[in-house]
């Protein structure tokens, strides 16, 4: 008898309930965490290239960009921060989903008695982990260069809360990139690019005000940005928690379209 095709694979009644759902989303985000564990490589690219630039702007070009309070690695410390939340959930979410979606691993999911969405948050909230990895070890290694907090405390947790919650948000774009191209190639080249005018044409090197007119006006106007100059006044100590409000708003207007969006499509390309 030869094996059912994905589609005759037969689709298990979904479950209800909260304590369901959180259920699912936890061993959703320990298979994926278990994931980053086996497979640390991942985690190795997506901090090669942060610690990369950080080194290459801060040492062979910091000296020549004149940046406000005259201290580069100041200033370009949360901009390698954000680098990392916005570029690390290309392989495990966008490649990651298309991957899954290519190897039949969604198809085994929709027979099993869980909750759609869940498959999606578990993955989502296994990338604060990696989120979290990833920023302590830039810092570690910013301390050992010299980079020094200026906040306080409840500024420091603040701005790098900021940048996990960009990052929650962010991973959801990439989940719903993975989700209809279905593709590990193209889903790599579609959330690279995608993301490379968010995270470059950004203040995360160079102030916003330097670049030329128009594109200054977006850099200064989209949610990379904005997340990042919140999360360099908080850690300089320059600015109050208040200042979180701005890119608080932009990540659950990002949520609030790309969460049920994501879901839905999920929910389409897994159907019998």
């Amino acid at each position: 008898m030869s094996d059912p095709t994905p589609s005759s694979i037969p689709v298990a009644p979904t479950p209800t309930g909260v304590g369901w759902w959180f259920s699912d989303v936890h061993q959703m985000a320990l298979r994926n965490v278990r994931h980053i564990v086996r497979y640390r490589d991942q985690l190795g690219q997506a901090l090669a290239q942060p610690v990369m630039f950080y080194i290459l702007f801060t040492y062979v070009f910091g000296g020549a960009i004149s940046v406000p309070g005259g201290d580069y690695q100041q200033f370009v410390i949360p901009g390698v921060l954000a680098q990392i939340v916005v570029f690390g959930s290309v392989l495990s979410m966008c490649v990651g989903i298309a991957a899954d979606l290519r190897n039949g691993v969604m198809d085994r999911f929709k027979s099993l008695p869980m909750t759609r969405s869940s498959v999606l948050a578990g993955r989502a909230v296994s990338e604060i982990l990696r989120n979290v990895i990833a920023i302590a070890v830039i810092l570690v290694l910013s301390h050992l260069l010299g980079y020094r907090f200026g906040g306080g405390p409840v500024q420091v947790l603040v701005g790098l809360g900021l940048l996990l919650l960009l990052g929650f948000a962010l991973s959801w774009i990439l989940a719903f990139v993975g989700l209809i191209v279905q593709s590990v190639e193209t889903a790599q080249f579609l959330g690279m690019m995608g993301l490379f005018p968010l995270a470059f044409l950004s203040s995360a090197f160079v102030p916003a005000e330097s670049m030329p007119g128009w594109l200054a006006v977006w850099s200064e106007n989209q949610p990379v940005t904005v997340v990042i100059d919140a999360v360099r006044g908080l850690l300089n100590g320059d600015v109050g928690v208040d200042v979180a409000l701005h890119p608080v708003l932009w990540c659950l207007g990002i949520l609030a379209v790309f969460v049920p969006l994501s879901v839905s499509t999920f929910g389409r390309v897994t159907r019998s």
